[in-house]
């Protein structure tokens, strides 16, 4: 026997809504972000930028022609150039030229820029960087400076070029400012370390990425309760499903349920009133054949009764005995077939549903089948609490005769059966245990069915007692169980209520 392949469970509408709606907002924070970057870096390199282009100007005025025509850079002292207020600069010997940059202040000109722009200043406060300089011709010649400093090729707006370069293994920003002096054009090129830049960007990009990951995960919580909100009509239509009587087939309420699901509780409605109308269907016409049987079966009976008293002979006696059996036989089947009819859930409503005392109904039931136990010598007792459960009442009483019959049945002459109800572990209980033979576990389950007859069963049972029984037990939601009597053999059914009925 093949195993049947497990069903795998469907994901739920709020993790798929939450998982098609993750993906395009993280795209949307990536798009975020890279915009934030253009936006924020790019404004800070121009601020990085002038300020190499004020460095380059400021070096630029310190440059004049002698009166030989040559050019020179002067300052009154050996040391930096500050940028504000210009003080001049100072030219020391050239420097070597395979010596490293970030070992060459005294080899070459460099300044401190005081009037650093205030972003810098916050971002790095008290910071000191050193800058490269070249102020050069435009073929090449180098007047002072860095001779290998890059120079940046054409110049945008206000004189100025921009190139990114590499000298000495050092990554470098260059500005060089076209300016003239007297009538000789000069280059004056000033390289930054472009190591500062990159630390600002970092930090820049990781007060971004935060403060993105923060909006979206706002975002998501937000999306998730308003997914919780927009679904509560259909845990509501969930919980009417819950809540409604298992008997009742009403079609369900469509003013709650969203445009979305309303087609699919349509179909659910036509699809219980097709369920409700078999049904109808179905107890009609048990319940019509029943009473056409009842009537002729009554009239069939009466007549072998009248035969058999003018009757003499001792063979026909018998013959109308067996008869009559046939007779009470089918007439049993057909109560039981309007008894199964009458206990279908559809076949009574939520108003049907009472408090019943049912302490009372044992002794109510008892009455009327003690006579058939003491005729067979059985001792029928009750062992009772007071308890009391929601049901319908000639459900329950049709219940417990079945059970009470179906012990008779099988208990021999002498025998015993006990009744008892009450509460166990808070849970309210209705059994009935005989001294027969008991049911085998294998058969348990199919003693259940409608005809079923099990194993010894003396040819008398029309196999509807315990079908009528579970009709019951689930119309009132209950759990009908068959158990080992408590003591020596025998069965025990047992019905367990609801905790709340």
């Amino acid at each position: 026997m093949t195993e049947s392949p497990k069903l795998k469970r469907a994901p739920s509408i709020r993790g798929r809504l939450f998982g098609y709606l993750l993906l395009p907002l993280a795209a949307l924070m990536s798009l975020a972000f890279w915009a934030d970057h253009r936006t924020f870096v790019t404004p800070m390199y121009d601020t990085f930028d002038r300020a190499l282009s004020r460095a380059a100007i400021a070096i630029a005025a310190q440059v004049h022609q002698g009166n030989d025509g040559t050019l020179y850079v002067e300052g009154p002292d050996p040391g930096t150039l500050h940028m504000h207020p210009p003080s001049g600069a100072h030219l020391g010997p050239p420097p070597p030229p395979d010596g490293d940059i970030t070992d060459r202040h005294d080899s070459s000109l460099r300044f401190e820029p005081d009037n650093r722009p205030l972003a810098w200043m916050r971002l790095y406060p008290g910071a000191r960087e050193t800058l490269l300089y070249r102020v050069s011709l435009p073929d090449g010649h180098t007047i002072a400076g860095d001779d290998g400093l890059p120079i940046a090729d054409g110049h945008e707006s206000d004189n100025v070029g921009y190139e990114n370069a590499t000298y000495k293994d050092v990554y470098l920003r260059v500005a060089t400012y076209h300016t003239s002096v007297g009538d000789t054009p000069v280059l004056v090129t000033v390289g930054e370390n472009v190591h500062h830049r990159d630390i600002v960007v970092r930090r820049l990009d990781s007060i971004i990425g935060v403060s993105d990951g923060i909006q979206l995960l706002l975002v998501l919580v937000l999306t998730l309760f308003g997914i919780t909100v927009a679904l509560r009509p259909i845990n509501k239509l969930r919980e009417q499903i819950a809540k409604q009587e298992p008997q009742s087939l009403q079609p369900l309420m469509l003013e709650p349920v969203p445009g979305e699901v309303r087609p699919l509780v349509e179909s659910l409605n036509t699809m219980l009133m097709t369920v409700r109308d078999a049904t109808l269907a179905q107890q009609h016409f048990l319940t019509n054949a029943a009473h056409q049987l009842r009537t002729p079966l009554t009239g069939l009976k009466a007549q072998l009764e009248v035969l058999a008293d003018e009757t003499q002979d001792t063979a026909q006696q018998e013959r109308i005995t067996r008869l009559q059996g046939s007779v009470d036989r089918l007439a049993h089947t057909a109560n039981q077939l309007l008894a199964l009819a009458r206990a279908e859930p559809s076949s009574h409503g939520p108003s049907d549903f009472v408090s019943i005392q049912i302490d009372a109904l044992v002794g109510a039931v008892i009455g009327s089948m003690l006579d058939r136990a003491l005729a067979r010598g059985i001792d029928l007792g009750a062992e009772c609490e007071p308890l009391q459960v929601h049901g319908v009442y000639w459900l329950l009483h049709e219940l417990l005769i079945n059970l009470l019959d179906n012990a008779i049945r099988h208990t021999p002459d002498g025998g015993n059966i006990t009744i008892r109800c009450g509460r166990q572990n808070g849970m309210p209980y209705l059994e009935v245990e005989d001294s027969g033979p008991g049911i085998a576990h294998a058969e348990r389950e199919r003693v259940r069915e409608r005809f079923y007859r099990a194993a010894g069963s003396d040819g008398q049972s029309s196999g509807l007692g315990l079908a009528i029984v579970e009709e019951i037990a689930r119309s009132h939601r209950a759990h009908f169980k068959i158990l080992d009597a408590l003591e020596g053999t025998g069965a025990r059914m047992r019905i367990e209520f609801p905790s709340h009925g």
